[in-house]
């Protein structure tokens, strides 16, 4: 990771670069912060957008766009990133939040929607449109290495419901509940 001359410290975001993926709500809200943010996905139209903010506000040093790394790069990046913000306003589900909470990384999320489904109770929760609520919640938790490291380790408990195994097992209950029904 070192090639990729990361700081030490720093929030990280990961999926598509897309609107309604809304990063550039988190730029804003890192807008007066003294933490780097690292935006890690496949650029499109809504980067310029991005780009345009970042550079009207002198941000070019704080803002860091990666994209095609290697499964071990992004889990490497999930696991020493400081927060995992996923501000999104719409998703089927939200994997990147489960990739998170099993790094040990803290989340702060959407409040809506398939959003605490897939943080469960320990993620940080915000209305995705609402700047100041998401700086209050980069602050609140950046501030506390005890909330950190309850969120982390609440996070990964929670998710393990998602392991392969575990979903095999509902799966296979579930069939079998329906099978012994229909008998």
């Amino acid at each position: 990771i070192s090639k990729l001359g990361l700081p030490r410290d720093f929030i990280l975001n990961v999926g598509t670069i897309e609107s309604r993926k809304n990063a550039l709500s988190i730029v804003k809200a890192i807008v007066d912060k003294d933490i780097p943010l690292v935006i890690v996905g496949k650029p499109t139209a809504y980067t310029k957008e991005i780009h345009e903010f970042v550079a009207l506000n002198g941000m070019q040093n704080r803002v860091i766009f990666l994209h095609g790394l290697s499964m071990q790069e992004l889990s490497i990046l999930y696991s020493i990133a400081k927060i995992f913000v996923y501000p999104s306003i719409f998703e089927g589900f939200g994997i990147p939040i489960i990739e998170a909470l099993y790094s040990g990384t803290p989340v702060i999320t959407t409040d809506s929607g398939v959003f605490p489904e897939a943080g469960g109770p320990s993620s940080y929760y915000v209305n995705p449109h609402d700047i100041a609520q998401l700086s209050d919640a980069i602050d609140t938790i950046l501030n506390s290495s005890v909330l950190q490291k309850e969120m982390s380790k609440k996070g990964l408990e929670y998710a393990q419901q998602f392991n392969d195994d575990t979903l095999a097992n509902q799966w296979m209950n579930l069939y079998l509940e329906i099978h012994g029904e229909s008998n």
